[in-house]
Order: structure tokens, then sequence, then C-alpha cells
């Protein structure tokens, strides 16, 4: 919901307005903040999974050139 629309569900004036306009901000940057982190956290977890698909074509790589050696 939007700041104008909240504003006149809580008819507020003076200092509690103020004071509901910070917490209003606070709680949508927080949102933001969450949606940021949601996406970062996706991006680790597939950064994870490149690194482990990478690990086992280097371990099958290095196994293959040990057997060729012996």
């Amino acid at each position: 919901m939007e700041l104008e629309e909240e504003l006149k569900e809580e008819e507020l004036e003076g200092e509690e307005l103020e004071e509901f306009e910070q917490n209003w901000r606070r709680r949508r940057n927080l949102r933001k903040e969450e949606e940021e982190l949601e996406k970062l956290e996706k991006e680790l977890e597939k950064l994870k999974e490149e690194l482990e698909e990478k690990e086992e074509e280097l371990e099958m790589e290095l196994k293959e050139e040990l057997e060729e050696l012996n």
C-alpha cells in the first residue's frame, strides 16, 4: 500500500504523522533490502552449483590425466 493510502486510513497529525512516515519509509526500505538479499542468495546458490559442477569436471580431467600417466 502506498504512503498516501495508509495516511488516509490512519488520520495522523504532527509528530505522529512524522513518526508514521519515518516508519513507513523504514519498512519500505527493509522490503527493498529483503528483495535484494533474496536475489543475492539466489545468485549465490547458482554460483555454488556452478562451482560444484566445475570441481566435478576438474576431478574427472585429473583422473583421466592420472590414468594416462600410469
